[in-house]
């Protein structure tokens, strides 16, 4: 079976996180969202077909031409004129009945089974409120309307952006008009193949989890991690550390005496955890990174080779690639109303960002306005 997946956009909506790279390189759980969603089609899909376009060459880069037997072909979008143009560029790749994904969303490999048993069928999920989704309304077991941000109620699915199509979809997408956003999508072809009562759909069995923002970097990572229990360390650890929940330790990983590990915690290679810090909740700590004596983490995700000075203290934040805070330095979450789609935030910086000041909480952070 062939895949498509759609990583060709540039994620403003992810800054600072994807300004320095593509949206689907950020990392979730210590792994680009690209490389989590390859990982599910092992043994399912012969050849991933990406389509990229902004920052293509760090892609082209980390993936090659084959990631653990998958082929990996690259396709350019030269202009982004939407999801249906991106689809259409493959079209001279595809052989058959095919996979498509958006680039920035983590699936299933149990979803990408349940749909791929229809000619052509999308991925839906329940939701109470569908007027920030496109609702997916049903008739007799087919689809038969998709309606982008309803102002009422019309169904409780909601199009997650996973596809299995036929290849007559492309002479679809070829008679496409633009939408009122100016572009080509996807959804306008399956409201067609809907119309001639072609259209079928699973809802999600597996997972769908967004990563739309960087919020959502948070999230993914506890879902991921709390979908990994046990202990597993290739790395060592020093007199009186202790371990309670679950731990994965990279190789010529060190961490130092006397540190607590409590929680779903993900260290990567090489790194170095000084003397007494306490990392705890749902943290990743990204290869070749230092984090020194007496430092707090509770629910932080951190890129690889990043530096953290002594008795620094962060909660629910999210730390870029090569990240480095100066010594004490403290970001605090807050905790406000359930209303609150931040609720328990702490602050995000970019990529190669250096800290030498507290950040507020909700802060965010890009190398333009880094501490002076």
């Amino acid at each position: 079976m062939q895949a498509v997946i759609l990583a060709a956009g540039k994620g403003t909506r992810m800054y600072p996180l994807a300004t320095d790279k593509p949206k689907p390189l950020v990392e979730v759980a210590n792994k680009p969202v690209l490389e989590h969603n390859l990982d599910q089609m092992l043994g399912l899909v012969e050849e991933a077909i990406l389509v990229v376009g902004y920052k293509k060459d760090m892609i082209i880069e980390k993936f090659g031409d084959n990631y653990l037997g998958i082929r990996i072909t690259y396709v350019v979008q030269e202009e982004q004129l939407g999801t249906g143009h991106a689809l259409l560029q493959t079209e001279s790749k595809i052989k058959g009945s095919f996979l498509v994904m958006n680039g920035d969303d983590l699936f299933s490999r149990k979803d990408m089974e349940s749909i791929s048993r229809y000619e052509n069928c999308l991925l839906v999920k329940k939701e109470k409120d569908a007027s920030s989704f496109a609702a997916v309304v049903m008739e007799k077991g087919l689809v038969k309307d998709i309606i982008e941000k309803p102002k009422g109620y019309v169904s409780d699915l909601v199009n997650v952006g996973m596809y299995f199509f036929d290849p007559e979809v492309f002479s679809i997408l070829k008679s496409l008009k633009k939408s009122e956003r100016g572009e080509y999508e996807i959804p306008d072809a399956v409201r067609e193949l809907a119309r001639q009562r072609k259209m079928h759909c699973e809802q999600v069995k597996g997972f769908w989890i967004p990563v739309g923002c960087p919020w959502h970097v948070l999230e993914a990572t506890e879902e991921m991690l709390d979908d990994c229990p046990g202990i597993s360390i290739k790395g060592r650890l020093e007199e009186g550390v202790v371990v309670e929940g679950s731990a994965d330790i990279g190789e010529e990983t060190v961490v130092g005496k006397g540190t607590l590990l409590k929680g779903n915690i993900i260290i990567g290679r090489n790194c170095r955890i000084g003397e007494n810090c306490t990392i705890t909740g749902f943290t990743a700590v990204g290869d070749d990174s230092v984090i020194r004596p007496g430092t707090v983490l509770d629910n932080v995700v951190i890129g690889r080779k990043s530096r953290l000075g002594e008795r620094c203290l962060l909660r629910d934040s999210v730390l870029g690639e090569g990240t480095i805070l100066n010594e004490g330095v403290k970001i605090e979450s807050r905790s406000q109303g359930p209303e609150d789609e931040e609720k328990g935030a702490g602050a995000v910086i970019g990529d190669g960002c250096r800290v030498e000041k507290n950040l507020k909480s909700g802060e965010f952070m890009g190398r333009k306005d880094q501490s002076p």
